[in-house]
């Protein structure tokens, strides 16, 4: 028993330098902290005094590039650009980024004969126009409508592992529904002549059959619903009388076999197809009237000057001031490195 006191005072003797190791680890991490803020401190006032130094050069270049930056912002805005939202039909959305390509080379190798030619404008209206450039329109509630439609047209097990995020990550350039385009020229009028033509694609022998094919499946499947139409409405009209029938004792009426499940499944059952052949029909309307043209323009519209703010001014302005600070410290790297390889030799 009068051991006992002994051990307990030797385990408290033994945690001693435990406390004493915690105790200088914390300390070890608050100076690491407070050294690692007195460098970064030290690095800003480097800094700064690097940047006293070299004001007047970075001063001079930063509103030089300021002052480009408005002036070519200013001549931007005397331009005009038409931006139109465009849908691709037939498998034609790689002719026509192909086609706009085209146009944008022949703009860069100021060939303007041909261009004409393409445009069907004459060879002075198309020295006016500047720049072709076409990009994918789309968001995800757009693409949700596509993926469902192929959901319903689809095997319900081949979706088990193709999810929407799947569905995305596979469009390649040429598979979106909607695209924007836009064009750029000195001249409105050149414009206007040239946007419409520009988004234009000629029938090939491939878009030719498509189109047909396109279009007599549409008829057939439009001829298709509204027959099943009328007979679901018939099947709910027979079906109405047959439990007025059933219900009424004197009444002999028509007998139509009716199954044993519930009348209100029975009806739900024959509305949920009726909405489904609705939604289907109404789609298959709007390719009908889609179909007659290889692309359909969705809106367009011309604006004078830029129609994404590109804010020229600021970019200049710090990109001048980047080049400032590297030709400042061209300098010091010399400095450095001649002091470096003099010590080391």
């Amino acid at each position: 028993m009068n051991n006992q006191p002994d051990q307990n005072q030797e385990q408290e003797v033994d945690l001693v330098p435990v406390f004493v190791w915690i105790s200088n680890g914390f300390q070890n991490l608050i100076n690491a902290i407070v050294g690692l803020f007195k460098s970064i401190a030290h690095f800003l006032i480097l800094f700064l005094i690097f940047i006293k130094n070299h004001i007047i050069l970075l001063g001079v270049l930063f509103f030089i590039g300021a002052g480009l930056g408005w002036y070519m912002s200013k001549e931007s805005k005397k331009s005009f650009n038409a931006q139109l939202r465009v849908q691709p039909n037939f498998e034609s959305a790689g002719q026509l980024i192909s086609n706009l390509e085209y146009y944008n080379s022949l703009v860069d190798q100021e060939d303007f004969v041909s261009l004409s030619k393409e445009l069907g404008i004459t060879t002075e209206e198309a020295r006016e126009l500047t720049s072709f450039h076409i990009k994918a329109d789309f968001n995800d509630t757009e693409l949700l409508k596509e993926y469902d439609y192929m959901a319903r047209r689809a095997d319900t097990i081949a979706l088990e592992n193709y999810t929407f995020e799947g569905f995305k990550e596979a469009k390649r350039e040429i598979d979106y529904q909607f695209y924007t385009v836009q064009i750029s020229s000195k001249d409105r009028k050149a414009l206007e002549k040239a946007a419409i033509k520009a988004v234009q694609v000629e029938d090939n022998p491939l878009i030719k059959a498509q189109r047909k094919a396109s279009i007599e499946t549409t008829a057939f499947n439009l001829k298709i619903m509204e027959n099943q139409l009328k007979e679901i409405d018939s099947l709910l009209v027979a079906f109405q009388i047959a439990i007025k029938s059933k219900d009424s004792s004197t009444s002999p009426g028509t007998n139509v076999f009716v199954s044993p499940q519930n009348k209100s499944e029975v009806f739900t059952e024959l509305f949920e197809e009726k909405s489904r052949i609705l939604y289907n029909l109404e789609f298959i309307r709007e390719n009908k009237y889609a179909y007659e043209n290889t692309v359909n323009i969705v809106s367009y519209f011309v604006k004078k000057g830029t129609i994404e703010k590109k804010h020229l001014t600021v970019i200049f302005a710090l990109v001048f001031l980047g080049f400032g600070l590297l030709i400042a410290l061209i300098p010091l790297v010399f400095r450095f490195l001649n002091n470096y390889q003099e010590s080391n030799q």
